[in-house]
């Protein structure tokens, strides 16, 4: 998620740590996304100079990438996420690992600064292989665990990747990590060469809408498919006649309301992916990229990226293992605890909208279930994401129950 590409000066760049806030989309129920070419049947991964080692691999909420990881011999769950140039630890778990001293910085992302720690040599053990770390940002991660709906301990950044070459398998829920130049490709496989942006971001190419090649950030880290600076839109009025709404986005530097549509195409070395969930930001401050790809839309092809290499490789996946492009039809933006679902927008249009739900609402059941800490670890969250007429009973903190009529809005 976010991008940290410096550390030897008082202000460190970084990418943005983007996550869903659940409002007006910020994940969208296009669950079967059409991709070009036929997808291989099978669990068959060719490629490799010698067979790697699977690891346990959870997708959570749909597009979230936790792998069991060690950070200074402690053992948690971090997101893989090649959008941070620098692996963030979260401020409690800094505070458990007697991480103190910091080095006090601010880190730029797309929209804003947020003041952050430094840490210097942090051992990170990612499948059995020990990485000893320069430094580590220590950052506040609680938008990101709030819109998750349990605590995020760790981002995993390209620093760990760096030197080697990770394989993420959906259809069985596995990942490997192994040498840099382990893997060849080969038949099925399609390569795209990773560029550096001017903060060390990693740059695929990519065409939207039929455009000519753009560069868009890679960011595992994202559960938003595909983020396009408001900018560029305007330039090209991509969002003229377009149907469109808003939703909430949450990073380290806080929450935007930013605006959500659907691309019609997106193509990566030639493979099509059609009816993409979208994100337009207003403020975009990166000097080399015009947006970036999120894990929704990279989780419609099985993943070979070796970053020392600079390479990329796509497979379609199998349409029973592709994560699925949710799209929300409820436009209500929550962020969940232990006991409520707390409403922090309200998307323009919205079913939501139209019934007169307001920020501060606060939803303790839905179709009788209550909220508790396993709302993100089971089937309950997908509520916002079922098809246009379901209808949701939602339970408030007053007791009262509301009806709600799902619906596309944008």
């Amino acid at each position: 998620m976010d991008r940290v590409d410096g550390a030897t000066t008082g202000c460190l760049s970084r990418r943005r740590v983007l996550k869903q806030l659940g409002s007006g989309f910020l994940g969208a129920s296009i669950s079967t996304a059409a991709v070009s070419r036929k997808p291989r049947s099978g669990s068959y991964w060719p490629g490799f100079v010698e067979s790697p080692s699977w690891h346990r691999l959870e997708v959570g909420t749909g597009d979230t990438l936790l792998v069991p990881t060690q950070v200074a011999g402690a053992d948690i769950e971090a997101v893989l996420d090649t959008g941070s140039g620098a692996s963030i630890i979260s401020r409690p778990l800094a505070a458990k690992l007697g991480m103190v001293g910091l080095e006090p910085r601010t880190i730029s992302g797309l929209s804003s600064q947020a003041a952050v720690g430094l840490v210097r040599s942090v051992e990170v053990t990612l499948a059995g292989e020990a990485h000893v770390l320069p430094f580590a940002v220590v950052a506040d991660l609680g938008a990101i665990s709030a819109a998750y709906g349990r605590p995020i301990d760790m981002m995993l950044g390209a620093d760990v990747l760096a030197g080697g070459c990770v394989a993420l398998n959906f259809e069985r829920k596995q990942f490997a990590f192994g040498k840099s130049g382990s893997f060849l490709g080969g038949e099925g496989w399609t390569m795209l060469p990773l560029e550096r942006g001017a903060r060390q971001e990693l740059l695929v190419r990519a065409s939207v809408n039929g455009s000519g090649s753009i560069p868009l950030m890679l960011d595992t880290g994202s559960s938003s498919a595909l983020m396009l600076s408001s900018a560029y839109l305007d330039a090209h009025g991509s969002l003229a006649d377009r149907p469109h709404s808003t939703a909430a986005l949450g990073g380290v530097e806080g929450v935007q309301i930013v605006k959500t549509f659907t691309a019609d195409k997106v193509s990566l070395g030639g493979l099509l992916t059609e009816a993409v969930p979208a994100l337009a930001l207003d403020r975009w401050a990166s000097a080399s990229t015009v947006g970036n790809i999120g894990m929704p839309l990279l989780g419609q092809f099985d993943i070979v990226l070796d970053v020392t290499l600079g390479r990329l490789w796509l497979r379609p996946a199998p349409y029973r293992a592709r994560l699925p492009m949710l799209k929300d039809r409820s436009g209500l933006g929550l962020t969940a605890s232990p006991t409520d679902l707390a409403v922090i927008h309200v998307a323009i249009g919205s079913p939501a909208a139209r019934a007169g739900w307001s920020i501060g609402d606060r939803i303790v059941a839905v179709n009788g279930i209550a909220i508790d800490s396993s709302y993100t670890r089971g089937r309950l969250w997908q509520w916002r994401y079922g098809h246009a007429g379901d209808r949701i009973a939602l339970r408030l903190t007053d007791g009262t129950t509301r009806m709600l009529t799902l619906a596309d809005y944008y």
